[in-house]
């Protein structure tokens, strides 16, 4: 146990300086953009150029990991981002800044690419639920944290103080990584076979048109319309100007709601992965409509605690159990691939999605748009109960299906 702890302790260490920064960036970014006097749609703006960012790299950043390893697409993307960031603390205005923030998000999405691989490669199908739950711990500390920090040097300092601390962790993660990170891409499989017509390497096209990738990619693109439009984008302009709140208090606020994310994150982990990974989505995608729902109706300080109480249970549970389905998923000598084609499908909708709540918000204020994130997420639950299978028997059918498609 202890040598299994003492190995995976250089990953948990990332994880956790990458997350701190990451918290601290996070409740920079919409308050950097709204000081330059641009609407709320061009706010939400950022976070969809982001998401635009993992679009365009996360299927390369899969295909190249499976050629030529995971720890060098790791390492772009440390670098990619830790320079963007340090650049951004000297931006001059809202285009500067977006720009920056598109070019860095192609970095994150390298990191996430890689870096989820890199945990798919080390995990087991028994563990897999509390592998990614572990690594859940160790970034939600930072991302808990991260805010907290953040709002302190925002307050003491300026908000570009924020953005220069997320810069300097990306230099421990890089040093981190380069020594004490090694590679784990399995040996490719160098025995030639006869593929079937539609397949991408070992990749068969139907994999992607089963009910239950639809149903956890639906899932998943309604988990990044609260995390990614309304948590991240939307819910510190509403903080700051329909309830005066400062950047300290919407830090702390942030700062709850990982800490609650991480008590929930281990405890789901065994869940998942002694009962099934529905047993934690179904209830995930239920208690953040709950969130987003309640957020509409917060009026003070206190109210908005117990949304980040909600939201903090819920995002663990969503986050980690869709995380898991899609390795699951995975055929082991295509797994960069296919979890690159992966992000791309989820990150088209979280492309989208922020802009469109972004929208709504601009129109019809913040109470709508809230309220409707709440609505898809509930139908989104709803067809998870309806569609998906349990990993176990999912696994049975895909490989039934594979043999079906080798005899054709």
């Amino acid at each position: 146990m202890w040598k299994t702890l003492i190995r995976a302790a250089p990953i948990v260490a990332i994880f956790f300086l990458w997350g701190l920064g990451t918290g601290s960036q996070q409740l920079a970014r919409p308050l950097f953009a709204f000081s330059f006097g641009v609407p709320i749609f061009l706010v939400t703006l950022i976070e969809s150029s982001n998401a635009l960012a993992r679009i365009i790299s996360a299927p390369t950043t899969g295909f190249l990991s499976d050629k030529f390893g995971r720890k060098p697409l790791v390492v772009g993307g440390i670098l990619l981002r830790g320079v963007t960031t340090f650049i951004e603390f000297y931006a001059a205005s809202y285009l500067a800044f977006l720009v920056l923030e598109f070019i860095g998000g192609i970095g994150v999405a390298m990191w996430a690419t890689s870096s989820q691989i890199l945990i798919a490669d080390v995990a087991g199908e028994r563990n897999r639920g509390r592998m990614v739950a572990l690594r859940s711990v160790s970034s939600r500390a930072g991302m808990a944290i991260g805010p907290v920090i953040g709002g302190f040097l925002a307050t003491l300092f300026s908000i570009r103080a924020a953005i220069l601390f997320n810069g300097i962790t990306k230099i421990f993660v890089l040093v981190i990584t380069v020594f004490l990170i090694r590679e784990t891409r399995p040996q490719a499989n160098k025995a030639n076979r006869v593929r079937a017509p539609g397949e991408v390497g070992s990749l068969h096209y139907k994999l992607f048109l089963t009910r239950t990738f639809i149903a956890v990619a639906i899932a998943t693109v309604a988990f990044s319309m609260m995390a990614e439009g309304v948590y991240k984008a939307l819910m510190p302009l509403y903080a700051q100007e329909d309830l005066s709140l400062s950047a300290s208090d919407i830090g702390k606020l942030m700062g709850i709601g990982g800490l609650l994310a991480i008590a929930t994150s281990l405890p789901n982990g065994f869940l998942m992965d002694r009962i099934g990974r529905k047993i934690s989505l179904i209830p995930g995608l239920i208690l953040l409509g709950l969130a987003s729902y309640l957020l509409g109706t917060s009026t003070s300080f206190q109210a908005l605690i117990l949304v980040a109480i909600v939201y903090g249970i819920a995002e663990s549970m969503t986050r980690d159990s869709t995380q898991v389905f899609a390795i699951d998923m995975a055929p082991e000598d295509k797994r960069g691939t296919f979890l690159g084609i992966w992000f791309l499908l989820t990150h088209a909708g979280g492309f989208i999605v922020p802009l469109a709540i972004g929208f709504v918000a601009e129109l019809y204020g913040f109470q709508i748009a809230f309220l409707s994130v709440a609505v898809l997420l509930w139908i989104s639950g709803g067809l998870v109960i309806i569609m998906a299978k349990e990993v176990r028997r999912m696994m049975a059918s895909t490989a039934e299906e594979e043999t079906n498609f080798s005899q054709d």
